[in-house]
């Protein structure tokens, strides 16, 4: 029976398994193992579950049984993997391999992550430095302008009905906004995602970073499981849940289901050729035929994770100029919106 427990943070699990596959390699039992990262870690709700796991082994079960009760936490990929070695008598080995590919899948998120935080501060800036401005600035010098007693250009009318209802009804657009936001985003990892995550497939740059960052991870985990001798079928099964596009997971799934009526896995991945460039079904083919697909497939991650690693490093540099040019139109908009009036009156006089 699975228990529903709160989401522990990834870097936590590596903590688990890291000193896990450390404590079982010294000869240490599984229980007096478990027992001890129970009371070295940090996170109370995590520690509460590797309680409860340790008490299920105690009484006579075994780890992959006592990490299924919290697959919510775990989820499938990290519990077949423990299966797997179990059933193969290589379970140290099995800890070490997952561990590189928790540690893996935690750099990939942070390269990701440090990509897109600095143009979303930009963007977050400017918004909240342009409400500042329409709400509390602006109101200020609407009487100065007033006061020309003249008509005033189209510019300036517009910025100071924009600032009108800024000031009016400013908490609600603050409201609308967060609304808004939590809506969007519960809308695209709903009824949208599917739709979305296509749409990121077809937009110059990012869809080069998107299907490097799913390539990256398909491979790796592929070749993961893999290795733990788990069927190909099974394999790309859980792949499938482990990617983040849609698109990718969809393909591997589909890709599962023809490999079981007999195709072979190059041939299945070249009918998704958008999404496996020829390199990739190229080595898989190669892989195929010479008894080394684990080994291919770790090249392939480690070209892809090398790659997004890079682009990491150059994605804020691409975005940078534009968001500056967009940065620099709006404070150029406002800033001839305020001066417009005032020559207009030096011109009168």
């Amino acid at each position: 029976m699975q228990i529903l427990k709160p989401r522990v943070p990834l870097k936590e699990k590596m903590f688990f398994v890291e000193h896990l596959y450390v404590m079982l390699k010294a000869s240490i039992s599984l229980d007096r193992a478990l027992l001890t990262i129970g009371t070295q870690t940090r996170n109370k709700a995590f520690a509460k579950i590797i309680a409860s796991i340790e008490q299920t082994v105690r009484s006579g079960a075994t780890l992959s049984e006592g990490l299924l009760r919290y697959e919510s936490v775990f989820g499938a990929f990290f519990i077949n993997m423990v299966k797997a070695g179990e059933f193969s008598g290589k379970l140290e080995e099995a800890l070490h391999r997952l561990h590189i590919q928790l540690k893996k899948d935690y750099d990939l998120k942070s390269k990701v992550k440090g990509a897109l935080s600095y143009p979303t501060f930009v963007v977050v800036a400017m918004i909240v430095i342009g409400a500042a401005m329409m709400a509390y600035v602006m109101p200020k010098i609407i009487p100065l302008f007033q006061s020309f007693g003249a008509q005033l250009p189209l510019a300036t009318r517009i910025l100071i009905a924009v600032s009108n209802f800024v000031s009016a009804y400013i908490i609600w657009i603050v409201i609308f906004g967060i609304v808004a936001v939590v809506g969007l985003m519960r809308l695209l990892r709903g009824p949208a995602r599917g739709p979305w995550h296509a749409a990121l497939l077809h937009i110059p740059v990012i869809k080069r970073f998107v299907q490097e960052v799913n390539l990256a991870r398909f491979a790796r985990t592929f070749s993961t499981l893999l290795s733990t001798d788990i069927l190909v079928t099974e394999a790309l099964q859980m792949t499938s849940r482990v990617v983040e596009n849609e698109q990718y997971r969809r393909a591997l799934s589909a890709a599962s289901n023809k490999i079981k009526t007999g195709v072979p896995i190059a041939s299945v991945f070249k009918e998704y050729s958008s999404l496996f460039p020829p390199t990739v079904h190229t080595m898989i083919a190669v892989g195929e035929e010479s008894g080394t697909l684990t080994t291919l497939l770790d090249e392939v991650a480690e070209f892809y994770e090398e790659s997004v690693d890079e682009m990491s490093k150059s994605l804020s540099s691409i975005l940078e100029p534009i968001l500056i040019v967009i940065l620099g139109a709006a404070v150029g908009g406002i800033a001839i919106a305020i001066l417009m009036p005032m020559y207009s009156l030096v011109e009168q006089i």
